[in-house]
């Protein structure tokens, strides 16, 4: 009987060692999700809204509308750091997080000037004590500089929404002669043409306010969809949207 145990034992091990060895473990690699799946919401109505506010509230006052021209900016203070200082500058990273380089940069940008403009009326920060020992002229200069070069970088947003709807090239147009009367009324010292870039600069964040309306209210929360103004139509726009759906299929 021993040696019969000892010769199936030896016929199974043979037979383990003739068989072929098991499959290697396949390493697995983490791969971040897709885009469309990362459960990020569209940021651009909140850069919208707190810029369109806040550009609503400067341009009262610097239109004179509210308290006479060029007083009570010192009231928007606390706005420009938070409504459309920090939440604005959230909004952009979050639309860069989204793989939307346009709006990202736009919003981050203009998000960051109105934190510089509400710390240089925060007590302490020394902006407002650094002007105070130049003269006028200097002084008016100097912010001159700055709205001509925040020109320059509008009228480049400007042309890259040349394509886009009618309700954003409004707000870009808008904007651009709002810099652009506020550069020229600054720097020579004119107070017609910084009100004239305040009414504009008005009229800029009514649009804004639109256009985050647009993205808010539509057919599912709303009774119809806010009209934008589409008016240009790209040469491969059907081809894209066959291929989006039939990616959707897949999915």
């Amino acid at each position: 009987m021993v040696e019969q145990d000892t010769s199936q034992r030896a016929e199974e091990y043979a037979k383990l060692m003739e068989s072929p060895p098991p499959p290697a473990i396949s390493t697995i690699h983490l791969v971040a999700p897709p885009v469309q799946f990362r459960r990020l919401g569209n940021a651009a109505a909140l850069g919208l809204i707190t810029f369109g506010i806040c550009t609503v509230q400067e341009s009262m006052m610097l239109t004179g509308m509210s308290v006479g021209y060029g007083h009570g900016l010192g009231a928007m203070t606390g706005q420009s750091l938070m409504v459309a200082g920090a939440a604005q500058l959230l909004a952009g990273f979050w639309q860069l997080a989204n793989g939307d380089t346009f709006e990202g940069a736009a919003f981050a940008s203009f998000g960051a000037s109105w934190l510089a403009k509400g710390l240089a009326y925060v007590p302490g920060v020394g902006v407002i004590a650094y002007q105070q020992g130049e003269t006028a002229e200097v002084v008016r200069k100097q912010q001159g500089i700055i709205a001509l070069t925040w020109s320059i970088w509008v009228l480049i947003l400007l042309a890259g929404n040349v394509k886009s709807h009618v309700a954003n090239i409004v707000l870009f147009g808008t904007l651009n002669l709002h810099l652009d009367f506020a550069c020229a009324g600054t720097w020579l010292d004119h107070e017609r043409l910084i009100k004239t870039g305040g009414w504009f600069g008005f009229f800029c964040g009514l649009a804004a306010m639109y256009n985050a309306a647009a993205i808010l209210l539509n057919e599912e929360n709303f009774w119809f969809n806010l009209p934008v103004g589409n008016w240009y139509t790209p040469p491969n726009s059907n081809n894209k949207e066959k291929e989006e759906d039939e990616e959707q299929r897949m999915y």
